[in-house]
């Protein structure tokens, strides 16, 4: 297993438009939501040189694909006035183009994710400088989830070009803080990869749940240092 450092995040406070009436005068949820990233680090030899297991991983891996450590962060705030947020999807979309024409390539994937799952009551908590890094690049992570526990944080889709994570209101814990979250990516060798990044809410009033969104403009294009 290894440590990595995961890099700094630069932030931006989202103003995510209605999904009921989607237009840019439309109604917005602002002041709620902060993005961090995302940042990605490519997974290279050197990264993972002292560990023997990780590095054979990589070089059985080499003709085909490539790593990337993606990061991001959700800050969403606690003292917001009602109707407080009943939920927070962040959402990628990863995918990816050949650079030479007339070739074709896999649709990269979300390899590994952390955290997976996490409750009120548990003990472990999301990556905030130090990823841990175990066998096939996988996160290590022990997670604690009793019988009849709420989860209030998910990972969603793992291994598949379309994943993301969901934070939920439950009766033990309230949607507030920051929430640190990272994912190993599997990417085509060859190819020129993105990662797409949106983020989702919804708050409740009375019965009613209102959906928000905002997509950055910009996906992370994943560059591979090998």
């Amino acid at each position: 297993m290894i440590d990595v450092i995961l890099p700094a995040l630069p932030e931006r406070e989202l103003s995510l438009l209605s999904e009921e009436t989607p237009q840019p005068s439309g109604p917005r949820l602002a002041g709620r939501v902060v993005l961090g990233g995302p940042v990605a680090l490519p997974v290279t030899a050197k990264l993972v040189e002292p560990d023997p297991e990780l590095r054979d991983f990589l070089r059985t891996e080499a003709d085909n694909a490539v790593y990337h450590l993606v990061h991001l962060s959700v800050t969403c705030a606690r003292d917001a006035p009602d109707p407080a947020l009943h939920s927070v999807n962040l959402d990628v979309t990863l995918t990816a183009e050949p650079v030479r024409r007339g070739t074709t390539v896999f649709q990269p994937v979300a390899w590994s994710m952390t955290p997976r799952r996490l409750t009120a009551e548990a003990k472990a908590t999301p990556p905030a400088q130090a990823a841990h890094l175990g066998p096939r690049l996988g996160f290590r992570e022990v997670l604690h989830t009793a019988y009849g526990e709420r989860v209030f944080l998910e990972a969603r889709r793992e291994l598949r070009s379309d994943p993301g994570w969901e934070i939920r209101h439950t009766s033990a814990a309230r949607i507030g803080g920051t929430y640190r979250l990272a994912m190993v990516v599997r990417a085509p060798r060859g190819a020129v990869s993105r990662a797409a990044v949106a983020v989702g809410a919804t708050v409740r009033e009375g019965h009613t749940l209102h959906r928000f969104r905002e997509e950055l403009e910009e996906p992370l294009r994943l560059t591979a240092d090998q």
